[in-house]
């Protein structure tokens, strides 16, 4: 009897928690591609009404070639239809984005809902055969201008999109030989809503962006097989950056992002139903999630896990691999939902370096040692998808600190603690193991190391000393999130000794190239590094484009 009762209870329980919370596979849907129509025109607002004729063609076509991307179908809306909308936006003085998604509601969409509304009445009239409804669509557009291409592009089409510029600036400064430029604005997507005969076009969400360059006044550089100057090439840079965050901001958009369940799964890896033709790239993020759905009938969502895209097929038919990266476990049906996020990852490293002068003062060899410690900022850039390599990165950073030299001298005088810069740029590979990855990274580096001071009753002086060499990098990192890394490794510079000093006495420059027993600075050896990694969803600057724009070519 009691163990009837257990079983009782227990089937009860089951269906108590059954119903409160079970899988719900049935809203785990494949992404299906969205026809998409737009406006080809750019919408100058604010400060950059004013935009050249040129800057403003330049950024339509850069924010078109990275909107469109596989995963869409695209119908332009035919210039008559968009004649009235872009006279009107001439002739005001918009400010805002809301302003111009007012003026899209107030022109455009009438001009939408026309079409629409000549679809309604086809299908009121029982309209079947072709030639009923070529006969139809001819005799209407004597009447209202609208054709049969005006027709099909927009009830072919469930977006819309427009583009904004609201500010494009260029500045030159002469005196430090420099060019910088910002680009800023955003983009409107419209959604047309269709329900039985209610059809409506409504303001689906709005995403702004900004992208700044610098680059040498006086540089020339190749841009697209075109000749650039300074000014021009911080220009279509920008333009470009602009643009890349813009698509990282439309891919984050839920109708636009894909999502698939899994095919299959297996020890460290899934099978995703998507590949070139959805757009997917090398190094693609994706969570794992499942929705649960709540005696209310709602859904919840929970996220599992997430994997990186290790192989994209070229066969539709085909399925993609990815490669766990955080959880495990993962099963059929599961779903797979894109995380977007730049190509760039930025570190932020505390770093320990050697630092050594090898003296023959008086004759006898000495070598002093000391450390220097330092801040570093990082760019890795991920080249996967154009070398198909997986994380393959090239690398570019910055270091600023400071150290010193136990028990030094120079002349008598005790050396004090000096200030240290670096920069360098190199590659960097790594390979991942779910949550840990093996990083190596090879850069040629620039050092600079400068020591100064007042003695008591004496002038002022200044020692300084740069030279070149390569650093070596093995690093540790784990996966704290989807996109944070806490990593460490072990840094072995190579740098060769130099006595390329220069010496200032109170400020001016003082040939010291015979003195023989200053000795030989040498920032070779073993360091460490401990660092964060952040994957950013969007990033103002293009950290190669401006390294670039600095070196001028």
């Amino acid at each position: 009897m009691m163990h009837s009762i257990h079983r009782l209870f227990g089937l009860l329980l089951g269906l108590i928690l059954l119903t409160t919370s079970t899988v719900a596979q049935d809203t785990q849907q494949r992404y299906l591609r969205k026809s998409i129509s737009y406006v080809d025109a750019l919408l100058p607002i604010g400060s950059a009404a004013h935009i050249k004729p040129d800057q403003e063609r330049h950024i339509l076509r850069t924010v078109q070639s990275e909107i469109e991307m596989s995963r869409f179908d695209y119908n332009p809306l035919p210039d008559h239809l968009t004649d009235a909308f872009c006279k009107e936006l001439k002739s005001r003085q918009l400010s805002s984005i809301n302003a111009a998604a007012d003026l899209m509601n107030e022109t455009l969409v009438p001009e939408i809902m026309r079409i629409i509304d000549l679809q309604k009445e086809m299908r009121a009239q029982g309209l079947v055969t072709e030639a009923e409804k070529n006969s139809f669509v001819v005799q209407k557009a004597k009447e209202t201008g609208i054709t049969s291409q005006d027709l099909e592009t927009v009830m072919n089409a469930a977006y819309i999109y427009l583009p904004i510029i609201s500010q494009v600036s260029i500045e030159k400064d002469k005196r430090n030989n420099s060019a910088s430029a910002t680009v800023r604005g955003g983009i409107l997507w419209f959604k047309i809503n269709s329900a039985g005969d209610n059809t409506s076009v409504d303001l689906l969400v709005k995403k702004e962006a900004t992208g700044s360059n610098i680059a040498r006044l006086d540089g020339e550089f190749n841009y697209g097989g075109r000749r650039l100057d300074g000014a021009e090439y911080a220009f279509v840079s920008a333009a470009k950056t602009f643009a890349r965050n813009l698509k990282v901001a439309t891919q984050e958009i839920p109708e636009f992002q894909l999502t698939n369940p899994l095919t299959t799964a297996g020890a460290g890896w899934v099978e995703l139903p998507m590949g070139k033709s959805e757009g997917l790239g090398l190094d693609d993020k994706f969570i794992i999630a499942e929705y649960y759905e709540q005696a209310d009938k709602s859904l919840i969502q929970k996220k599992l896990g997430m994997v990186r895209v290790s192989k994209v097929s070229h066969n539709p038919k085909e399925g993609s691999r990815a490669r766990n990266v955080i959880g495990g476990g993962f099963q059929r049906g599961m779903v797979a939902l894109e995380h977007p996020r730049l190509p760039i990852d930025l570190s932020f490293r505390f770093g320990m370096a050697p630092l050594a002068m090898n003296t023959k003062e008086s004759g006898n060899d000495e070598t002093f040692n000391g450390t220097i410690y330092t801040g570093q900022l990082w760019f890795n850039y991920n080249l996967a998808k154009s070398t198909q390599w997986s994380q393959f990165f090239v690398s570019l950073y910055g270091e600023f600190g400071g150290g010193s030299i136990s028990d030094l001298e120079i002349w008598y005088e005790e050396v004090p603690a000096g200030m240290y810069a670096g920069i360098g740029i190199g590659f960097a590979k790594k390979l991942y193991f779910n949550r840990f990855h093996l990083g190596l990274e090879a850069l040629g580096s620039y050092a600079h190391y400068n020591f100064s001071d007042t003695p008591s009753g004496y002038d002022s002086y200044e020692w300084s000393l740069s030279t070149i060499g390569l650093t070596f990098n093995g690093n540790l990192e784990i996966a704290l999130g989807y996109d944070v890394l806490l990593g460490g490794g072990v840094s072995y510079k190579l740098f060769a000794p130099s006595t390329n000093w220069t010496y200032k006495e109170n400020g001016e420059k003082v040939d010291v190239t015979d003195e023989n027993d200053i000795g030989e600075l040498d920032f070779s050896g073993v360091g460490f590094q401990l660092y964060l990694t952040w994957s950013l969803p969007s990033l103002s600057y293009d950290p190669l484009a401006a390294a670039r724009g600095m070196i001028g070519h």
